[in-house]
């Protein structure tokens, strides 16, 4: 179900345009022109968050900000009064954020935020610190925009949570604590971890610059000197996991294959080589073919072969690729890596494989077509990857050779 979202706003230009962002993103909205429309919606209907706009006809010093906190919906106060004293009045609820009306570029930043807060939702924050009023004045913090939350009072414990929990994005360590400080942990953690897999922000209350720069040269991506400004901690958070987020983009965009969505040939013999060597066990390999695809192309043209690829790839995802390394390694030719040794099972799933693709109809431009696929599949007890695949296309061969549309082991 889409999240809900509500616009508390009195003018129509500005809530069109609100209405319009969210609704790009993928937000249900409802739209309050008052204070007490607001409270009849928020009495039917449970929302994700809200966008408030300070002034209304019937609460003209922000009375609407009360009403949504507490009502504990998220929220965004947008504002196009810029004094002290609106700040300071907005920033005294605990607000997602505040944000004045005064540019386009307000409306860029509500898209932002807007998106963030479901993504919030799976991402787990660590906080590292000795003192139980730092770590919930954080957790107060963090729990406003939807993280996740996981605590530890010191380095050996935060190791734990570490353990405990695979799903932690970011990691907030103080520096001064007992048994271990966060200089060390930092140094720990990217041991095993890097910026891609776990962000690091490290926080102190000390003057001394040697601080920063100790948790910078040992891996941590940011640092905060305590007492640090909400709105601040706000953007170090979400800048550093908008950074994650794009380098894993680029990382899985250089990794798939542009038309199917597969990983390519690159990440597959990168991971396989990895695989290989590490897990010391005789691996099985297939090696798959789409048959007579060139036909397929001459016949009815390369949107149609286009399709055929994507919707067999489909399958080899939905089969294959949650337990086992697939690949479309170029044309019409595909491979699979087992991880395990069950290998009369996988031989039973490539046949359940190759038995569904051939019963595929697949439109194409309101034409039906159907494919077949064949398959060499081997074991081979080595560290090279291009040893095993050469041997399971041997097999490959052996099976167009014997008819097609049938699964060889050798």
């Amino acid at each position: 179900m889409l999240p809900k979202l509500l616009l508390i706003e009195d003018n129509p230009s500005i809530s069109k345009i609100q209405r319009h962002v969210a609704l790009r993103i993928g937000y249900q909205v409802d739209i309050a022109d008052s204070l007490a429309s607001a409270i009849d919606l928020i009495e039917v209907n449970d929302y994700f968050c809200a966008v408030v706009d300070y002034v209304l006809p019937d609460a003209s010093n922000g009375e609407a900000i009360p009403l949504t906190i507490g009502a504990s919906i998220p929220t965004i106060v947008m504002t196009g009064k810029l004094d002290d004293k609106t700040r300071d009045t907005v920033m005294q609820y605990p607000v997602v954020d505040y944000i004045t009306k005064e540019s386009r570029q307000a409306y860029t930043y509500l898209e932002t935020q807007l998106k963030r807060l479901p993504r919030n939702e799976n991402v787990r924050v660590l906080i590292v610190d000795d003192s139980r009023n730092t770590r919930k004045l954080i957790k107060s913090y963090l729990l406003r925009h939807k993280y996740l939350i996981a605590e530890a009072v010191d380095g050996v414990s935060a190791l734990e949570q570490l353990e405990q929990f695979d799903d932690i994005k970011v990691i907030i360590t103080d520096n001064e604590m007992p048994n271990m400080n966060g200089v060390t942990l930092t140094s720990k953690i990217r041991e095993k971890f890097n910026s891609e897999d776990k962000v690091i922000i490290g926080i102190s209350g000390t003057d001394d610059n040697r601080v920063s720069a100790n948790f910078l040269k040992n891996g941590a991506d940011d640092y905060l000197r305590k007492p640090f400004y909400p709105e601040e901690f706000y953007c170090r958070v979400s800048q550093n996991l908008d950074m994650q987020e794009n380098i894993a983009t680029i990382r899985r965009q250089a990794n798939s294959d542009y038309l199917t969505g597969l990983p390519n040939r690159r990440y597959f013999f990168e991971q396989a080589n990895s695989l290989l060597k590490r897990q010391k066990f005789a691996h099985q390999v297939a090696m798959l073919d789409i048959d007579h695809f060139k036909a397929v192309n001459d016949n009815y043209g390369h949107d149609a072969g286009d399709i055929v690829l994507k919707e067999v790839s489909r399958l080899f995802d939905t089969m294959f690729g949650k337990d086992h390394l697939v690949a479309r390694l170029g044309g019409e030719e595909f491979a699979v890596l087992f991880k395990d040794e069950n290998h009369e099972d996988n031989q039973a799933l490539l046949e359940q494989f190759r038995e569904t693709v051939s019963q595929l109809q697949i439109d194409c431009a309101g034409k039906t077509l159907c494919v077949t696929i064949s398959i060499g599949v081997t074991v081979k007890d080595t560290q090279s990857t291009d040893e095993v695949l050469k041997l399971a296309d041997l097999c490959l061969y052996q099976a167009k050779e014997q008819g097609r549309n049938r699964v060889i082991v050798g």
